[in-house]
């Protein structure tokens, strides 16, 4: 049945959910780069500071430090790092492979125990949000960013041993972040919140204003990392964060109200199951008499397992069925596209932070922060700010923009693989924040493509496929710098490069078959 809507309020208001998701955002991409960079120094900790006094492995430190094994428990000289012939500088450049393999199997393990279990509560919270609310799916994941920020403090205890006493808690505290659902949960109960509360007209400006936000957030919470670690640390950093989302909790909690009446109507609009045995009855096993809870315990698994069969069995249909002028091969390329673009960007980000705190660069945590908000706030100036601009005096193409954000992609690639040079870097990192144009254009040919009725199934489709490739793209890449780390340790960005040429090539065609569809059906506009 349709919901009820109630009557609109200042405390329904959907800029007041933007900018709650801007303040997650923000202390998502603080906290995670933080922790990353935490995962690696305690690496390094144990491996060559695990009883020497202060955080030598912390903020780049080894650059004024040598090492000497005079006994078990102190091997700290103060030196200068000129003096690359000395053993104890030569000992540490033999630890230096030794770290990065160590920090990134466990970036791997991190990365896993993330993304698994909010790739599950994703395939959930779509039906759930209809029975909790949109609150609740929104509250969740902010209630779950403080209690890992608790796990995550515990790593800091003094006289805890790196490995395995500090990687534990860091590992569970992964974990339970990515029970609730991480930001991919928050969003997508951000998205259904404004749909819920915006007509037609008004929906597209309000979630463009959410994707423009999520870029901010981007920017503003490297930015951010680069100044704690400046000025503080990971202690505060943690302490930071759980304040604010502590306080986005008690926001929902008390202040957000829900934007629609509780209802058990299936998001995608799946057809309910015929009634089984256990359902309707008939076929009562006398166990289940004794102790009904047991039964209705089975009965939500089970109904919870149907309705996963359910979308992924739509899914299949609608994205292999028949389409007319051979757009099935279109669509598949651009939800194809989708997942390859997430799974690279989200795979260099664990490369990457290896890669610059690994010779020569041995970049710092403050450096890397600077990094990341050169690059995720010039994407965020040409996603809101000049690509509106772009699109109003040229009215480029999709896969236009699409094929200039790929191949801004492949140089910043080369870039980062072949060069040796700091700043070099930092202009591909400018260059290369084009890439943003590569999913905005997916989707909107995407949107276009489909009939009216299946875009909301389409952009599911999409969101399931983004925290999949979040799943894997990180293990993967680091699979591979771990293990051309000793030959070429720029490798995994070469054949980034590489792979992202090939689909240059894809969106070339791509171009090609939509064009012949708009001149054979008249409807330029459609696919523009």
């Amino acid at each position: 049945m349709w919901t009820k809507l109630r009557k609109p309020n200042v405390r329904r208001s959907p800029f007041f959910v933007i900018i709650c998701f801007f303040l997650y955002k923000t202390t998502e991409t603080l906290l995670q780069s933080a922790t990353r960079i935490h995962i690696y120094s305690t690496a390094c900790s144990a491996l060559v500071n695990a009883s020497i006094d202060g955080n030598l492995c912390q903020d780049n430190k080894h650059k004024d430090y040598q090492f000497t094994k005079e006994n078990a428990s102190d091997f700290l000289v103060e030196v200068t790092v000129n003096q690359t012939n000395d053993p104890a500088v030569l000992y540490f450049l033999s630890k230096e492979i030794e770290i990065q393999r160590l920090a990134g199997l466990l970036l791997i393990f991190y990365r896993v125990l993330f993304n698994l279990p909010a790739t599950i509560t994703c395939l959930l919270y779509g039906s759930l949000s209809n029975k909790i609310g949109r609150k609740w799916a929104m509250l969740i994941p902010s209630f779950g960013a403080m209690m890992a920020c608790g796990w995550f403090a515990c790593s800091l205890v003094p006289r805890l041993m790196p490995i395995p006493e500090a990687i534990s808690f860091l590992l569970v505290g992964a974990l339970s972040y990515g029970i609730c659902g991480k930001s991919n949960a928050m969003s997508m109960g951000a998205n259904s919140y404004i749909t819920d509360l915006s007509n037609t007209k008004e929906r597209t400006k309000l979630l463009g204003q959410l994707l423009g936000v999520n870029c901010f957030g981007l920017c503003i919470g490297s930015g951010l990392l680069a100044l704690f670690y400046r000025y503080q640390g990971y202690a505060e950093i943690l302490m930071f964060a759980a304040t604010i989302n502590g306080l986005l909790t008690l926001l929902f909690i008390f202040v957000v109200q829900e934007s629609r009446e509780i209802t058990i109507r299936p998001i995608l609009e799946a057809q309910r199951s015929k009634p089984n045995t256990i359902e309707n009855g008939l076929g009562t096993r006398p166990r289940d008499l004794v102790n009904p809870e047991n039964d209705d315990l089975d009965r939500h698994i089970g109904n919870y397992c149907i309705k996963i069969m359910q979308v992924l069995k739509h899914s299949y249909i609608f994205i292999f069925k028949k389409r007319e002028n051979d757009m099935r091969a279109v669509l598949l390329i651009l939800f194809g596209s989708v997942l390859f673009n997430q799974m690279t960007k989200s795979g260099e980000q664990d490369a990457i932070l290896l890669f610059v705190t690994n010779k020569p660069f041995r970049w710092g945590a403050e450096t890397y922060g600077y990094y990341l908000t050169v690059y995720y706030g010039c994407m965020a100036t040409l996603l809101t700010f000049i690509l509106p601009i772009i699109e109003a005096k040229i009215c480029p193409r999709d896969t236009t923009l699409i094929v200039i954000g790929m191949t801004m992609k492949i140089a910043r690639l080369l870039s980062m693989g072949l060069s040796e040079s700091t700043v070099l870097i930092f202009v591909a990192a400018v260059a290369g924040s084009a890439a943003g144009f590569i999913s905005s254009g997916a989707r909107s040919l995407i949107s276009k493509l489909v009939n009216d009725d299946d875009v909301g199934a389409s952009f599911a489709i999409v969101s399931c496929m983004e925290t999949v490739a979040n799943l894997f793209g990180g293990s993967l890449f680091t699979a591979i710098y771990n293990l051309t780390i000793t030959v070429f340790p720029g490798a995994v960005f070469i054949i980034d490069a590489i792979l992202h040429s090939g689909m240059l090539g894809g969106f070339i065609w791509l171009r090609y078959k939509i064009t012949d569809f708009e001149a054979k059906s008249s409807s330029t506009e459609m696919v523009r």
